[in-house]
């Protein structure tokens, strides 16, 4: 019997057993913290709505210190658009969805995202609470009302390339 065969019989023959463990999820794909910086984001925006281009450039900028960093260099003009990181977070989609679902913000002839009542009362309570989610409220407090359409299309669109 050749050293392939007695392999081969060994794993077709063994026992195998299989123990399901939670896979660590990091915290930008939890929907908890979706939710909560989504809500967030609305409620330290002007007139507490954004468009998506605004949600989806905080979302991704949020999520890590150098994206926090590049946006606030950005506004002070440090750096120019096509400096600026932009990506398209899906999670931002379904944290979307999912706080539409719970009555948590509005959507506008879907382009525009509100923030509802009970979306207010949940963003009060994250920033009663403290402790949590300091960074984020700290950079969105800062960064989400000077965030306007114009520069959103400059970043978005990538003007200055030309």
């Amino acid at each position: 019997m050749s050293n392939e065969s007695i392999f081969r019989s060994a794993i077709l023959g063994g026992a195998f057993t299989y123990t399901a463990r939670p896979d660590p999820v990091p915290g930008d794909l939890r929907m908890s913290w979706g939710m909560a910086t989504l809500v967030l984001t609305l409620f330290y925006s002007r007139g507490k709505k954004s468009n998506f281009q605004k949600l989806q450039f905080l979302a991704h900028a949020v999520r890590l210190p150098e994206g926090r960093e590049e946006v606030r260099g950005f506004l002070a003009g440090e750096y120019r658009p096509t400096e600026v990181s932009v990506r398209v977070e899906p999670s931002l989609n379904r944290a979307v969805a999912l706080a539409h679902g719970l009555k948590l913000v509005k959507i506008d002839k879907g382009t525009s995202i509100s923030l509802t009542e009970q979306g207010e009362k949940m963003a009060q309570a994250i920033l009663e609470q403290g402790d949590s989610l300091k960074e984020e409220t700290e950079f969105l407090r800062e960064v989400a009302p000077r965030m306007t359409d114009a520069l959103m299309k400059r970043v978005w669109r990538l003007e200055d390339l030309i």
